[in-house]
């Protein structure tokens, strides 16, 4: 678009698969490196190039853009990319929908196959950030109309993501139109089952349900509200995550019959962190209770209730890897939190989780320090706790085994002092990863781990599972055992995806890992099954660590690197 005007789009696939990959290149790219992606089996391969920028140019009506070598793209100014404005948060009108260059197929090189691959899922990604993050604020003003509309094209994007299909059920059910919720409902388990063979999570079904406002005869809303707030906190706290999150929803609803700011918004956060951090499947509800939470804080001033809501709802985006959405949710978090150190201190280790998870691996080291002196000064032991836990496997990816050993028997000392044993599997896997990695006996490593899988299981939490099932499988590797190892690695993939929300990184993670342990001892086509699935989720979340790994393992079978002994 230049000057509010939509400018032609270039005729013929190569055409546009040329201007793409021109227009999403970090870096000007050779004639070349153009040549050898996509046009290598023509009759005269510089000329097709040179004829191919010179269409371009005519009909973009930009004659001194797309030249030299490398081409730059050198667009007149005023021209704007709708990839670009939806990657910088902005939306267009029409709001996006669909993939980028749908529809649009070359003959193209391998090397450009994967590229495209990646940049669609980065665009899919950056697209489903812009769109929830509008749909979130269009439910929180109780704009009916726009919400179910950006989330009809979150739908359109992602067709067999849970999440977008939970808020537009919830947006039905905002606007009074629990019909169509329902049938929406009905409609996405009858796809999930056929496209997937599994249905969508509880999730789905329960966004459905209307909120229910209980009632005691001659007790007031905000006596009642009180009661229930406190009966769900003691629930959720015991471990009781199903009772604790429907008596936090009688509490909500009360409460927004009372009329008190505070209440309300105090309400709304406990069932919004508790659908986060208790429950499974149920990020994106609790992502639209948290955004209420925070717009009820602030109507009625209360700014730590504010500040607790939007550090809840930067995790949300950490743990799903939605990248521009955590950089700008842990930003403004950070802010409004500044009177709050123990606030600042949860922000601080989410921020380092995100850029631990973005490959920012020294960044987030630093960071760590920063949350794990905050909690120390405020008391926030818990806090404290996971926050070693989590310096422990960014401080083993970076290459530090003595520092993550450290964080990792510190958090492991301390949840046992303070009897937090829901945290134990995670610091215990990623010590059993530095045990490995140190050369100690891997039978060894495995026996002290069996515990953590079990206990993993038993809480029921895929992350831990997933996790302690990779390392219990990479016992099996350094054994050289790997017809029992990959049974293993094949669980933790399972476990990692078994909810909608789960943590994109581990997920992407555990699928290399399986890539590459497959390469290593021949299984070909195991190997890119699982390296093409990391491939997607590491693009799509910015995860240039986990991106790299994959391209190498696809690159090996490519046959452009030596295979590795």
């Amino acid at each position: 678009m230049r000057d509010g005007l939509t400018l032609p789009g270039p005729r013929g696939a190569k055409c546009w698969a040329l201007l793409a990959r021109i227009l999403r290149s970090q870096d000007p790219l050779s004639r070349q490196q153009l040549v050898n992606e996509l046009f290598s089996e023509a009759d005269d391969p510089m000329g097709a190039l040179r004829w191919s920028l010179a269409e371009l140019r005519r009909r973009l009506g930009m004659p001194e853009a797309l030249l030299g070598n490398p081409v730059i793209a050198g667009l007149d100014a005023g021209t704007e990319v709708d990839v670009a404005q939806v990657a910088s948060g902005h939306l267009l009108d029409p709001v996006p929908r669909g993939e980028l260059l749908e529809g649009i197929e070359v003959q193209a090189s391998p090397a450009f196959d994967t590229w495209l691959l990646v940049e669609r899922q980065r665009v899919a990604g950056d697209v489903i950030g812009a769109l929830r993050k509008e749909a979130l604020r269009a439910m929180s003003a109780h704009d009916h109309a726009r919400a179910l509309t950006l989330a009809s094209a979150m739908v359109d994007t992602a067709p067999l993501e849970e999440g977008p299909h939970v808020l537009l059920v919830k947006a039905f059910v905002a606007a009074g139109d629990r019909l169509s919720a329902h049938r929406h409902v009905a409609a996405t388990e009858a796809a999930f089952l056929r496209e997937l063979g599994v249905p969508p999570s509880a999730a789905l079904s329960a966004a459905a349900r209307p909120p229910v406002t209980p009632s005691t005869a001659g007790v007031s809303s905000i006596a009642t509200a009180e009661s229930l707030l406190t009966a769900g906190r003691a629930a959720v706290g015991a471990g009781a995550a199903g009772s604790g999150i429907a008596t936090l929803r009688g509490a909500v609803a009360a409460a927004e019959g009372a009329g008190e700011g505070r209440l309300a918004a105090t309400c709304l956060f406990e069932l919004g962190s508790a659908l986060v951090h208790a429950a499974r499947g149920y990020d994106d509800e609790g992502a639209i209770v948290l955004d209420a939470a925070r717009a009820e804080a602030t109507a009625a001033g209360e700014q730590e209730i504010a500040a607790k809501a939007l550090t809840e709802l930067a995790y949300v985006d950490v743990l799903a890897a939605r990248r521009e959405c955590a950089v700008e949710g842990l930003a403004l978090a950070w802010d409004v939190a500044a009177p709050y150190p123990r606030v600042r201190a949860a922000v601080a280790a989410y921020d380092a989780v995100h850029l631990s998870d973005w490959g920012r691996l020294d960044s987030s080291l630093e960071r760590f320090d920063e949350a794990i002196d905050l909690c120390r000064e405020t008391g926030s032991v818990k806090r404290g706790i996971w926050a070693m836990a989590h310096a422990a496997r960014a401080a083993y990816l970076s290459g530090w085994l003595a520092a993550a050993e450290r964080w990792a028997k510190e958090a492991q000392r301390q949840a046992q002092s303070e009897r937090w044993t829901a945290i134990r599997p995670w610091p215990e896997a990623w010590h059993a990863h530095v045990r490995l990695a140190k050369g100690e006996e891997p039978s060894a490593v495995r026996a002290d781990l069996e515990s953590s899988y079990a206990l993993a299981r038993q809480l029921e939490d895929p992350c831990w599972e997933g996790v302690t099932a990779k390392v219990m499988g990479l016992t099996y590797v350094a054994e050289g055992d790997v017809d029992a190892a990959m049974p293993w690695l094949e669980h933790a993939g399972t476990a990692c995806r078994r909810i909608n929300d789960s943590y994109k990184w581990l997920e992407a993670e555990v699928q290399v890992t399986d890539a590459e342990v497959a390469l290593r001892h021949g299984d070909g086509d195991r190997a890119r099954t699982h390296a093409e699935i990391a491939l997607q989720i590491s693009a799509r979340g910015d995860m240039p660590l986990l991106l790299q790994r994959a391209e190498q393992v696809l690159e090996q079978l490519r046959g452009k690197v030596a295979q590795p002994a």
